[in-house]
């Protein structure tokens, strides 16, 4: 119990950040009972812990210096997922280092579910966009509806759908996969039984969401779009998905071959419990908080250089008219923003510049867009070289009124020019460790084209290879 309060002083700020969103996201609310249903259900097993020798673990120091790292990346970069996967997998990585494999097999179940604080899945959402829309294309063309899909966009006879971000069911998905590991856990005995259920219980959500976008699609095209749509949407979504929760437990219910047995009787206590050397003990416990202050010092001294790139014929623009244009990547915060058109060719030039990588002004988080997902839909991608950059990621995207755009995007950091987001958020999470500039820049080049597709990328593919390396070279202030 020390231990867990020096952990929650020294994680404070990364502690906070997760409790924000399990507030503020319904879809993590019950992160709140994770820990505490974990110390109750180690508690009820005592009897089986003490019974068991205890040893130190290196596999377990291997795990400490993992999680370092990784709680040192999401620092650096400003990732707060990176952080809140280190300091809960600290938690069951500890108890294997400072108490053994012998002890931690009784219990590892109950440590795993830890991880379940870590509020993370809804990066998921454009797979499980795609997924839905598969599937539900899939069943409709199998009852005979004829159907037309364009990326996200699907349309039927009598009207139009899109598989939205809140339709993807990830929310539903994530809510399955906690009950469905929790159940097998407390309900099964065969340790088979428990991994079947767990699995069915991460498909079962993924084909459920399929269907009740079909039923959607379905009703509203047999309804004439009366019904299924508005409210009646949110309400036959909640409603299916509650139906399919007890169908969930009704499978468990009926698969189901004994319930979880309590050790929670001392009866014996394994003499290695006593004969353990205490100094070492608590030197070991304190080694992840002395790494994570240093770590936090490193950060804090990061260095604070400003950082820039070149913007030939580019005019420095407010944040609300990047806005007010409707093929303008949504990337917030940003120190500058610029924008450029040439109307010889129709190509629009956008640049976000982060002088720093600071909270605040992260270029890269989750919310981040290279398009308004509101108003344009992913058909495709591809990748276009230019020489002395590398590969410039190019989305080709398309609107309910079928307006066709080709969109180029690539960032400039401090030692890298990429497309990547995970190769560029770890560019800048090392250029902070190691006290270089931090900063960064977003670049995209937007091309608007109607007709052959080919013929748009040939012209992408000339406007890239001139104008690019012009938009690249980083100014150090």
């Amino acid at each position: 119990l020390a231990w867990l309060l020096l952990w929650c002083v020294v994680f404070y700020d990364s502690l906070l950040s997760a409790m924000d969103v399990w507030i503020v996201n319904d879809t993590f609310n019950h992160c709140f009972l994770v820990v505490p249903g974990v110390l109750y259900v180690l508690w009820q097993q005592r009897g089986a812990i003490v019974a068991r020798a205890p040893s130190f673990s290196w596999i377990g120091a291997v795990g400490l210096v993992g999680a370092t790292f990784v709680y040192a990346l999401g620092q650096a970069a400003h990732v707060e997922l990176l952080q809140h996967i280190a300091i809960f997998g600290l938690l069951p990585i500890m108890a294997l280092l400072l108490f053994g494999w012998r002890v931690v097999l009784v219990v590892w179940a109950p440590l795993a579910f830890t991880l379940f604080s870590v509020p993370v899945g809804e990066e998921l959402i454009p797979v499980f966009q795609d997924v839905t829309a598969d599937m539900a294309v899939m069943m409709l063309k199998l009852v005979g509806i004829p159907v037309y899909r364009d990326g996200l966009y699907i349309s039927v006879s009598n009207g139009d759908f899109v598989v939205a971000e809140a339709c993807s069911g990830v929310r539903f998905f994530i809510a399955s996969v906690v009950i469905g590991c929790a159940y097998a856990y407390l309900n099964f005995v065969a340790w088979w039984r428990s991994l079947a259920f767990a699995v069915f219980s991460i498909v079962l959500p993924i084909v459920a969401n399929g269907i009740r976008a079909f039923g959607i699609i379905y009703i509203g095209h047999a309804t004439e779009m009366e019904h299924a749509a508005g409210a009646d949407h949110l309400i036959y979504g909640w409603f299916f998905f509650a139906v399919v929760i007890v169908f969930l437990i009704l499978i468990g219910h009926w698969f189901s071959d004994g319930h979880r047995q309590w050790q929670n009787q001392v009866t014996q206590i394994d003499s290695g419990w006593q004969q353990r050397n205490k100094l070492a003990l608590v030197v070991t416990a304190l080694v992840p908080f002395v790494l994570a202050l240093g770590v936090k010092g490193i950060v804090s001294q990061a260095g604070s250089q400003v950082f820039d790139v070149a913007s030939p014929e580019l005019e420095v623009v407010p944040a609300e008219q990047v806005i007010a244009n409707n093929w303008t990547p949504r990337f917030d915060d940003a120190n500058v923003y610029r924008l450029g058109f040439d109307s010889s060719d129709g190509v629009s030039t956008y640049q976000a510049i982060y002088f720093r990588n600071e909270p605040g002004h992260e270029m890269l988080k989750w919310s981040q867009r290279f398009f308004d997902v509101r108003n344009w839909s992913l058909k495709g991608q591809y990748t276009q070289p230019i020489p002395g950059l590398g590969a410039v990621t190019v989305s080709h995207v398309t609107s309910l009124s079928g307006r066709q755009r080709l969109l180029a995007h690539w960032f400039v950091v401090p030692g890298m020019v990429s497309s990547s987001v995970s190769i560029v958020k770890l560019q800048q999470a090392i250029n902070t460790l190691f006290m270089r500039p931090s900063g960064g820049a977003v670049n995209a080049i937007s091309l608007d084209f109607k007709g052959a597709m080919e013929q748009a990328r040939v012209e992408m593919e000339q406007v890239l290879l001139e104008r690019a390396p012009q938009l690249s070279e980083p100014v150090i202030n």
